[in-house]
């Protein structure tokens, strides 16, 4: 095979985009490129799993195998295994675990040491017959999975048949693991031992299990693991297992998965199981692969049995392997046909034994043949795609999955590599669903190369729906400066994502979160040096730091691994540089999953720093907890992300100029605050000291610039803040939008209207709100009660004395109502926070449409209550919440709505008690509208978890008016402007090109502008909608006196010229 697999015997009886519209997505994957070879250190085209033997003759068929692989040099890792202990040793006396009635752990206590003897012995029996080293030994296989038992036949008081009665693993709990695992060191460790084998452990059936097996085992048998192993059948917490192999610096192998998926209709599918041309069996194999690579980033991925017993699965209707072969077609007189099938009556051609293959074959190809041994896993931002660096050096390979019935738009960003060359290119190798009759014909169909665009550093594919698509990177090198995250020796901000706050160091040796300082002073404990733990470790994947602030505390953390919990303490130790770089506790390692996320694993604890219970204020303190995040997303818990802001970046360039407008007479209010300006971008707003100014410069037309002062909080002085405050009369109005569903009332409309208007003053860029009146008698009503635009005129009063009120012009877009029965999980920019959350059970849990992830607020003391909120960036009308409990129900819960004012406010349901986790709770109210949900949850002294939270409800679609209201030469309009009007002519007085500003119709649409310029006086705007839909606008300038013909002098703006001989005049009398 071209990949792992664990491999139970020979096949005999005994056998890593985002929607755009609704028919395509778009997905960017951006590739991080870390700064040494990270975690695919030993996958090889062969590494079998052996089962260790009771005695060399039943094992025939195996050594069989053994003997062929070894001879053709196929093997670069074997690795023994034990299913079970042999019968003798077990309290059933059947190797396929205790009886079903009473399943429980099986081996004899006093077995444990023959065991251990057993299997050093069956390993050296083994390289001694067949001439293999064996590297690694397993003595467990899903050993405290609760699955292993014997089904007794209560007619005969035995087993089954082998062919029904499995024999995959033994029920061995934690403490008899952790003695077996010191009894067989032991073994090994005696002289005369000719095995160089080492332990793995304890492949189990999934991370959680591990996880909870491992905390269970003493440091001596942790120490006597040099190979972690495990399933990944559940996929929680392989976080927890990836810092763990990071922390105790062990190879980490995803030792075994299988599984099979059935059809999909949506995607041209049966709904059989056992199909073989189903893609989404194809599908989700590349899903799982993918998902592990990414979050568990181990050493080498293992296949669960990829032969399969055809028989057994075509009349299970399953799909499990990708290979089949009949296992019976040895019998005697019987060779190269099924035994079974013929007993079954089949005639002998459909009874003749054959190799089949199906989509999952498929599609592990396009990760084994291209992902290849000594190759280096990278993380990129889509949950979608796994990458990896080629290990020569010469590109990159990812490999994405589509399991959606709609193409894809791909663009992958390269610009984390320091080379690309003139030819790059990226290379598609398709598969997609072929026909049960040519099962491999739409298998690893190489496209066309798509040249990377060198300036953009990016390369834009189509993926076809439905498909598993290998990208062959070609022509990239090398590592970009600016792609690791923190340098040895400088020193940053930790700024948390969630709380967009500051990690604070304080006096009392604790640390926290703060809004930055004011001055230096108070800014330096807000600084942390990184401090490479070696010098010879750049590019790794688990490089180890020390964090010192300015006072020379070293930040420190306990708890997790520690004392056998998943959360801990961060605190400052005063201990010195060379001391940490000795102590675990004191070191962190840099841990992403998509390259723009970062959060700090403390490598003694192994488990994340993150603020404490989900908060965002200012003073929470910091603390550990078990790394968390999303798959679905490929994003960390955000408690756990940190932004690092490098101090030399910091150097303060100036600050960024301010422009105001005031009417005539009147003094403006100057802005107490400016933006600093440093070489990594805008800073915090800053203290400006405006210089003095004589008040009668406000009484005249014109435009005044004022120069300011201050001090960033680093101590840098800047003295060239600027204010340019323009000086005139009120002229215009930008127009105004309110968008509303079909069938909105004429009052609602008007309690939605904007009470104020953007007012503009002479010919300067800045506005000032406007009181504005609407004059509802120019609405026709009939016009909401269909999606469109309707226009209401009103008028603004500028405030100043004498003047007129300015016209003012409202645009009501009417648009239909989108409904949803999962507003948190349909509309990806939800936000979910907690007032308090265990570690590992992130809110966001509570709307993936997955029941088995939950939300938790357990701690050993109880609590009274917590709520769960989630905020939308946008209105929904929201009238039910359907409210999941797992596991332990709280006593009540109340639904609570975010009103206009930002309060909370409670629903009309009221209180609601009575909850059971056997049922979901459906909580329906009289409608809100509202930005923000809130489950309150009470439950004295105790705890609760919460699988889901569907809130229902509706919102308005995207409008889609890609219209100007508004369009602007050097701040005047343009001449002959009208809605739906795309292409216009502006005659200038000279050759120099002004600037052009739009204005949409829609306030809620973006207008961006490519402006003119003497090469090209053409500007280019283009107004896009909320719904995506884009309109160009274009604007010719042009000058000299033979524009002023036909009519072209009325083209210029105000005041213009008057005649065609004026304009003539005024161009000849300039040369």
């Amino acid at each position: 095979m071209e990949a792992p697999s664990k491999a139970g015997g020979s096949p005999s009886p005994n056998p890593a985009l985002r929607p755009r519209s609704s028919r395509t997505s778009t997905t960017r994957t951006a590739l991080w490129i870390p700064r040494r070879r990270t975690s695919w250190r030993s996958w090889s085209s062969g590494t079998p799993r052996i089962l260790l033997p009771t005695t060399p003759t039943p094992d025939k068929t195996q050594r069989w195998w053994v003997e062929r692989l070894a001879a053709e040099q196929q093997i670069s890792h074997w690795e023994a295994f034990s299913n079970s202990p042999p019968w003798f040793m077990t309290r059933s006396g059947y190797v396929s675990g205790q009886v079903n009635t009473a399943k429980g752990e099986n081996l004899l206590p006093q077995g444990e040491q023959k065991f251990a003897a057993y299997m050093k012995h069956a390993v050296e029996l083994l390289e001694k017959g067949s001439g293999i080293s064996v590297d690694t030994i397993d003595p467990f296989n899903e050993p405290n999975s609760g699955y292993w038992g014997t089904a007794i036949d209560s007619a005969t008081g035995k087993p089954p048949t082998s062919f029904t009665q499995k024999q995959e693993g033994a029920l061995i709990y934690p403490a008899a693991q952790d003695r077996v695992t010191k009894l067989l060191a032991a073994e090994l460790a005696k002289d005369g031992t000719s095995t160089e084998a080492i332990i793995s452990a304890m492949d189990e059936t999934d991370p959680s299990k591990f996880m909870t097996n491992w905390n269970a085992y003493s440091q001596e048998a942790k120490d006597a693991v040099g190979q972690l192993n495990v399933h990944t059948y559940g996929t929680n917490d392989r976080r927890r297992v990836r810092d763990l192999a990071k922390s105790a610096n062990k190879p980490l192998w995803m030792s075994e998965v299988g599984g099979f998926w059935p059809g999909n209709p949506a995607l041209g599918d049966s709904t059989s199981g056992w199909d073989r041309s189903n893609i989404t069996n194809g599908l989700g194999i590349a899903s799982r692969m993918v998902n592990d690579l990414r979050e568990l980033e181990p050493d080498a991925w293992v296949f669960w049995q990829p032969v399969e017993d055809t028989y057994k699965q075509e009349k299970g209707d399953k799909g499990w392997g990708s290979i089949y072969v009949d296992f019976d077609c040895n019998y005697d007189g019987r060779e190269g046909f099924s035994n079974r099938r013929l007993n079954d009556g089949a005639s002998p051609d459909d009874a003749k034994c054959r190799v089949l293959t199906n989509q999952k074959y498929n599609t592990t190809r396009n990760f084994t043949h291209y992902i290849r041994p000594g190759d280096f896993l990278i993380q990129n931002e889509d949950p979608k795609t796994a990458s990896a660096l080629r290990a020569d050096g010469t590109g990159a390979t990812l490999v994405h999955f589509n399991d959606t019935p709609t193409p894809e738009t791909v663009t992958i960003d390269l610009s984390k590599f320091a080379s690309i060359t003139d030819g790059a290119t990226v290379t598609p190798v398709v598969t997609t669903k072929s026909p049960v009759d040519d099962i491999e014909r739409n298998a690893l169909v190489k496209g066309a190369p798509v040249a990377v665009d060198r300036t953009a550093k990016r390369a834009t594919l189509q993926v076809p729906p439905a498909s598993v698509v290998t990208f062959l990177v070609d022509g990239v090198s090398g590592v970009a400066e600016e792609a690791a995250p923190v340098v040895d020796g400088h020193s940053y901000h930790l700024t948390g994502e969630a709380s967009g706050k500051y990690l604070t160091a304080r006096a009392d040796a604790s640390a926290g979160i703060e809004e930055l300082g004011a001055n230096a002073a108070v800014v330096a404990s807000q600084l942390w040096t990184f401090n490479a733990v070696n010098t010879d470790d750049e590019f790794s994947h688990d490089r180890r730091w020390v964090l010192t602030n300015r006072d020379g505390r070293v930040l420190t953390g306990n708890g997790g691994l520690l004392n056998r919990a998943q959360s801990g303490a961060a605190s400052l130790s005063a201990i010195s540089l060379d001391e940490a770089k000795t102590n675990p506790s004191a070191q962190w390692i840099v841990t992403t999953e998509n390259g723009k996320q970062w959060t700090l694993v403390n490598a003694g604890a192994a488990i994340a720093l993150q603020v404490s219970g989900g908060q965002t204020a200012a003073g929470t303190a910091v603390a550990l907890a078990s790394s968390a995040g999303s798959t679905t997303t490929a994003t960390s818990n955000a408690h756990q992300a940190w932004a690092f802001t490098d101090l030399a970046d910091l150097v303060l360039l100036g600050a960024k100029s301010t422009e105001l407008s005031t009417p005539i007479g009147v003094a403006p209010s100057l802005p107490k605050t400016v933006v600093p300006l440093y070489e990594k971008g805008p800073g915090r707003p800053v203290a400006v000291q405006w210089e003095a100014v004589d008040p009668s410069v406000w009484n005249k037309r014109g435009t005044v610039t004022l120069h300011g002062s201050g001090t960033d909080p680093y101590g840098q002085s800047f003295t060239d803040a600027e204010v340019v405050v323009t000086v005139g009369k009120y002229v215009a109005t930008d127009p105004a939008s309110v968008t509303v569903g079909v069938g909105t009332s004429l009052a609602d409309v008007q309690a939605a209207a904007p009470a104020a208007v953007p007012g503009q003053i002479g010919a300067g860029t800045a506005r000032n709100s406007l009181a504005v009146t609407w004059d509802w008698s120019t609405l026709d009503a009939a016009a909401l009660q269909a999606p469109g635009t309707a226009t209401v005129r009103g008028k603004a009063a500028t405030g100043v004395a004498g003047d007129k009120a300015l016209d003012a012009v409202l645009t009501v877009i009417v648009v239909d109502r989108v409904s949803s029965s999962n507003v948190c999980k349909d509309d990806p920019a939800t936000t979910v926070t907690a007032s308090y959350t265990e570690p590992s059970y992130a809110p966001k849990n509570t709307c993936d449409g997955n029941t088995s992830t939950r939300w938790s607020n357990w701690v050993s003391g109880g609590r009274n209550g917590d709520s769960l909120d989630y905020a939308f960036t946008r209105d929904y009308t929201v009238n039910s919440v359907k409210v999941t409990l797992a596991e332990k129900a709280a006593q009540s819960l109340k639904v609570q709505y975010r009103d206009a004012s930002g309060a909370w406010k409670d629903t009309s349901a009221g209180t609601i008690t009575g909850l059971t986790t056997t049922a979901p709770v459906t909580v329906t109210f009289e409608p809100v509208i509202t930005r923000g949900i809130r489950i309150s949850l009470t439950h004295p002294g105790s705890y609760t978890k919460v699988a889901e939270v569907a809130i229902s409800g509706s919102k308005l679609a995207d409008a889609g008016v890609a219209e100007l209201g508004r369009l602007l030469v050097d701040q005047k309009s343009v001449v002959g402007f009208a809605p739906g009007v795309a292409q216009y002519e502006v005659l200038t007085e000279s050759t120099a090109v002004p600037t052009l500003a739009g204005y949409a119709l829609d306030t809620n649409a973006k207008v961006s502008i490519a402006q003119a310029t003497e090469e090209n006086p053409t500007a280019v705007v283009i107004v896009t909608a909320p719904n995506g839909i884009l309109k160009e606008h274009r604007v010719s300038f042009v000058t000299g006196k033979q524009e002023c013909i036909d009519n072209g002098w009325s083209r210029n703006v105000e005041p213009g010229f008057q005649s065609e001989g004026e304009c003539v005049s005024y161009f000849a009398a300039q040369g």
